[in-house]
């Protein structure tokens, strides 16, 4: 896993490496603009022949741009370097990387703002843009010579057409909450990368807010030996994390060693969610899946999948589940390994109340989507007491009810809150969006690298909801199979994206790309 840092742990990662490592500052600018040359390997056969316009700030992200023009220059590319302020403003790291850069790069090349004649942009090809002018805990609006770089490079991208590497964050861009807090005449002025060197770390606004879309694709440049820190509690989940896992299974096994998922879903109108998300259970590898549903609307889901068991409950008068269904599924509950419910329901008084004593009678891990998400903001208390695991499942309008927020204001310090709400109520919190993002009962977050805007399709979640619940009644590592889930779900959803388009998928096809994304999981253990 990669660690995901807040601007106050990347200083202080920034500190540990410099006074307990006994790197000197100069050295990690060095290892910054290495990093940075190695990100853009991919693209120098596109620059042979075209030049690099560098942006550069005053501080020690310009010097880690200085440093990239030296190397670049030693690679006999073209560099034009463009420096959002005098020499004297410079900090010393800064102002030594540029004292360097003069002696092998022609001073015609250096410029400085305010920008003189600039017309010999003209009359070159532009291959790549660098912005260097803000890094890490940079914040609030831009100013001055920063935001006029900012600009600048802005209207150069759209001219040349050109790719724009970030170093570190994208001038403009918070590093900890996402945000883009400088407008021009209700424009955004921030930088648009198709590719960011975060150095030494990933940092946390990179997955808030409109960030996913700012910051392209993201490499990590590192500083000094590994990238790992024990300075934080947020973790990026990669493929390589499920080395071993899941583990391979006995020749001497049945059904019934693979976990039996209880789920209670479904509608007058809406069977489709519970359809999906058993059939997205039993596709994960578990053993047996009943669904319990309204009476009148069993035949359709016991109609969709011959493997399915299904079960009539009662109903009011709009096809919803009533809480005296509770008594019937005494024997499902008592058989079953794990419990499902909310998928194509609606969040009435009945549905409530069925929730409830679910959660205060059922001593076993139940997962809750939808529909039953409602009434929890006023049982919290309900939650708490529950000596089992509680899987929470909601998107940001879900979430946002259950705090009882707008969900504008969720999405702006979503995974602080998540963070609180898990470690509040010890559930384990999964909040579906862009990215998804995990939150556990002991405060740790963990933010999934798999998934595209293609999954913001109806039913994408109750195919989550159903997979977590098949993946977790298998028995394994309850952890890793939480991380699981949520990966090969949003891998799947990927693989379904690179065939059929993000226009085009539908939350069936996640389930039907499942056995490929599994395959893909299970060859690095090959």
């Amino acid at each position: 896993m990669l660690p995901i840092l807040t601007s106050t742990e990347s200083h202080a990662y920034d500190d540990y490496l410099i006074t307990k490592c006994g790197m000197p500052s100069l050295v990690l600018m060095e290892n910054a603009a290495r990093g940075a040359l190695s990100a853009i390997e991919d693209w120098l056969e596109e620059l042979e022949g075209k030049a690099v316009l560098i942006f550069c700030g005053k501080g020690n992200n310009g010097g880690d741009g200085l440093a990239l023009a030296r190397l670049l220059n030693e690679k006999e590319i073209e560099v034009f370097v463009f420096i959002a302020g005098t020499v004297k403003e410079l900090s010393p790291d800064a102002a030594q990387q540029l004292k360097m850069l003069k002696a092998f790069l022609p001073k015609e090349q250096i410029i400085y703002y305010p920008l003189g004649d600039t017309h010999f942009l003209a009359h070159i090809q532009v291959g790549l843009i660098v912005d260097a002018v803000l890094g890490t805990g940079a914040e609030g609006p831009l100013k001055g010579r920063s935001k006029e770089a900012v600009m600048d490079m802005v209207s150069l991208q759209e001219h040349f057409k050109a790719k724009v590497l970030a170093l570190d964050v994208p001038t403009g861009l918070n590093s900890d909450t996402g945000a883009v807090e400088t407008f021009e005449k209700e424009i955004p002025v921030v930088v648009n990368a198709d590719r960011t060197v975060a150095m030494g770390s990933l940092k946390q606004g990179f997955y808030l807010q409109g960030a996913p879309d700012l910051v392209g694709e993201i490499s990590v440049g590192l500083l000094g030996g590994a990238n790992t820190t024990e300075a934080t509690n947020t973790w990026l989940i990669e493929k390589s994390d499920f080395k071993d896992f899941p583990p391979p299974r006995k020749m001497a096994s049945s059904k019934f060693d693979y976990g039996h998922v209880l789920s209670i879903s479904g509608s007058y109108g809406m069977t489709g969610a519970a359809i999906m998300s058993a059939t997205a259970a039993i596709r994960s590898g578990c053993g047996l899946v009943s669904v319990a549903t309204p009476e009148s609307q069993r035949s359709i889901v016991a109609s969709s999948m011959d493997e399915i068991m299904t079960f009539g409950l009662p109903e009011d008068e709009n096809g919803l589940p009533l809480a005296e269904s509770f008594k019937k599924l005494s024997h499902l509950l008592e058989k079953a390994t794990v419990v499902h419910c909310g998928s194509g329901l609606l969040p009435t008084d009945e549905v409530n109340k069925l929730v409830l004593q679910l959660l205060e009678k059922i001593k076993k891990p139940i997962v809750l989507d939808g529909g039953a998400l409602a009434g929890l903001a006023k049982n919290k208390g309900t939650l708490k007491e529950r000596k089992e695991v509680t899987i929470l499942t909601p998107h940001i309008g879900e979430f946002a009810q259950m705090l009882e927020m707008k969900w504008q204001n969720v999405e702006k310090n979503k995974i602080d809150l998540a963070r609180k709400y898990a470690l509040e109520n010890k559930v384990i919190l999964i909040l579906k969006g862009a990215p998804t993002i995990i939150a556990t009962p002991k405060g740790n977050i963990y933010v999934n690298s798999t998934g595209n805007p293609g999954m913001a399709t109806a039913g994408a979640g109750d195919v989550l909801a159903g997979m977590i619940s098949g993946i977790i009644a298998q028995g394994n590592d309850l952890h890793q199979s939480i991380l699981y889930s949520v990966y090969l779900h949003g891998l799947a959803g990927d693989l379904a994206a690179e065939d059929l388009t993000e226009e085009c998928m539908t939350a069936t096809d996640i389930i039907e790309y499942l056995p490929e994304a599994s395959q893909k999981i299970s060859d690095i253990n090959s």
